[in-house]
């Protein structure tokens, strides 16, 4: 989704206002209030939308697992800053008398 950053600005300001103060709070209470409204026709039937591996549902269950499996054993570059290495400040020999 792409918006004008004025309006991008505007639903900032009403997340912030808002109880959770979530942005995701103001777009469902928009969405919900245009679609209560009569404002735009609703979609009754989600036919073609989404695509299912053969087998239907039956499988799907089976399908997710595999994915998450999948991605789960790739392997991932974990980098991690090696601490700073100080050397001790040296000492002045105290001389005596």
């Amino acid at each position: 989704m792409t918006l004008q950053e004025a309006n991008l600005l505007w639903l900032k300001a009403q997340a912030a206002a808002s109880r959770k103060g979530s942005l995701s709070e103001v777009l469902d209470r928009l969405v919900q209030d245009a679609r209560l409204s009569g404002r735009t026709e609703a979609i009754r039937s989600v036919v073609g939308t989404i695509d299912l591996p053969q087998g239907g549902l039956d499988d799907a269950d089976g399908y997710v697992r595999s994915l998450f499996d999948r991605s789960v054993r790739r392997p991932m570059l974990v980098k991690e800053e090696a601490p700073s290495y100080r050397a001790p400040a040296a000492r002045g020999k105290k001389r005596r008398g």
